[in-house]
């Protein structure tokens, strides 16, 4: 069994510092679904203190984003088949709101957002110098102004970079990285882009890939001693050079990426790379070979006992836990690929995952359950559980609670479309 460390400046994604405990991005500061916080309740034998709720964040999968006192929340208008984007600016600890606006035009729902879900997909980024960046689902890229809200800049993936839209929608959370905005909105001209980040210029797009996008988020790391994105498209995995977008190395995928492609990548290694898909894809841990001119990514193991739709995974200390449509949650050696446990009975019903305090918070999509189970490669054990006080009335027939939980600063954020709850877990309690 191996344990790796990996620097933290290779995986400092948000322009500027944030401040212990924030959440100013997508799976938080590192990208990687893990909070550092110490000292949270974890034995729920009853629901935790609410100290504030809001009944109408909107329609839309979208996550809290949390710097310095403020929390940030994109939700689509909910009344009729139109919709427009509204952007929250609210006080993280009390639910104030600071700001509210809406975002540029408006969209119409597809067939599939009235049976699945519309509204936004995206998480927002907010950078130490005051800005705020998002995704739209029909893929308008903004730039705001944290401080009130108003428009610096906007792009179009379809317009801009010839991005074409996946059947869900344009879900990925581009990655702040120094002064560029890196995305993927696919296509034959250029997968992947990366933007001045103050005024939205192109900076470089790749050559030599042209997948579709899907619906996963890069992550910016070190692989084999060279600095790079990688992310999942439509076909592939692949790892782009930060300076100019080079193609460094691709895994092709064609085979098994069938239908949707969600979870972010996460890096197990130096020069290991962990991705996972749902829809019977299952999994691959890549190993990275070569240098800046050129790299190479061969499968250390593929196997189906992770199959992870949409609710990601998390590493730690040498194992990879998460839900697996095949075998429930589970947790997995990450060096052989092989199930230390799996759960599949009961209550352990399918959702997203965050690791905090030893613990993975675990949020299921259909009852609004919370519950928490120890870290532990050994053996499976719940610790606690709760349930959302509320559950939304804008629930499409084949949606489901799709909004990964969020700890920051001891409170713990959870969305079902327009309820959101901040709940105290703090140490004090």
């Amino acid at each position: 069994m191996f344990r790796v460390k990996i620097s933290l400046a290779a995986l400092a994604l948000v322009s500027g510092f944030a401040q212990a405990g924030d959440w100013p991005q997508w799976r938080g500061p590192n990208r990687d679904e893990k909070s550092t916080e110490t000292g949270l309740k974890k034995d729920f034998k009853a629901t935790p203190k609410v100290l504030w709720k809001m009944d109408r964040a909107g329609l839309g999968f979208s996550g809290p984003s949390i710097r310095d006192g403020k929390l940030y929340l994109v939700g689509g208008t909910p009344e009729g088949k139109k919709h427009t984007d509204e952007v929250s600016c609210l006080n993280a600890d009390t639910g104030e709101k600071i700001w509210k606006v809406k975002l540029p035009g408006d969209y119409e729902d597809t067939g599939l957002d009235q049976t699945f879900g519309g509204g936004p997909r995206s998480n927002p980024t907010i950078t130490a110098d005051g800005k705020l960046y998002f995704l739209g689902i029909k893929g308008e890229l903004y730039c705001l102004d944290a401080k009130d809200g108003h428009v610096i800049w906007q792009k179009s993936y379809s317009k801009d970079f010839g991005g074409k839209m996946p059947v869900w929608g344009f879900s990925e959370s581009p990655l702040i990285d120094g002064e560029k905005i890196v995305c993927v909105p696919g296509g034959s001209k250029g997968a992947v882009v990366a933007l001045d980040r103050n005024t939205g210029s192109l900076l470089w797009k790749t050559n030599g890939v042209n997948d579709d996008a899907n619906y996963s988020s890069l992550v910016k790391t070190v692989l084999s001693g060279v600095e790079q994105y990688v992310t999942l498209t439509a076909k592939s995995v692949i790892g782009v050079a930060v300076d100019d977008g080079k193609l460094l190395w691709k895994y092709d995928c064609s085979d098994k990426y069938k239908t949707a492609v969600i979870p972010t990548p996460v890096v197990v290694g130096p020069n290991l790379v962990f991705a996972t898909a749902g829809y019977r894809a299952g999994c691959d841990l890549l190993k990275i070979s070569g240098g800046k001119d050129g790299q190479t990514a061969e499968a250390v193991y593929t196997n189906k006992e992770l199959d992870n739709h949409h609710g990601g995974v998390v590493f730690h200390e040498g194992f990879i836990y998460g839900h697996s449509d095949k075998n429930g949650w589970v947790c997995q050696d990450v060096t052989d690929g092989k199930l230390k446990w799996s759960l599949k009975s009961g209550k352990a019903e399918k959702g997203s995952v965050l690791f905090a305090d030893g613990a993975l918070y675990c949020y299921c999509e259909g009852s609004g359950d919370l519950f928490v189970l120890e870290a532990n490669p050994k053996i499976a054990v719940e610790l606690g559980r709760f349930t959302l006080p509320e559950k939304t009335k804008l629930r499409r027939p084949r949606s489901g609670i799709w909004t990964h939980p969020v700890i920051s600063n001891g409170k713990l954020y959870l969305r079902d479309q327009d309820k959101f709850f901040c709940f105290d877990i703090g140490a004090k309690n």
